[in-house]
């Protein structure tokens, strides 16, 4: 188990030298920032409808 131990050492030398990745307030900021990106999305999405059903000459997502 010689890798196991050396990716361990590893690691944990890169936790050591940014104690910021291992706070909780890190974890708090990437939650923020996927729902921050899941809205985006969202929100990108809506408007693509709202625009290929009020613009009908111009189609975005296929027809059935």
């Amino acid at each position: 188990m010689g890798w196991i131990d050396r990716t361990t050492k590893k690691r944990i030398a890169k936790l050591d030298e940014h104690p910021e990745l291992n706070s909780d307030k890190f974890g708090e900021k990437m939650s923020t920032l996927y729902f921050a990106i899941a809205l985006l999305i969202v929100t990108v999405l809506i408007l693509l409808l709202w625009y290929d059903l009020e613009h009908y000459e111009i189609w975005i997502f296929p027809r059935r």
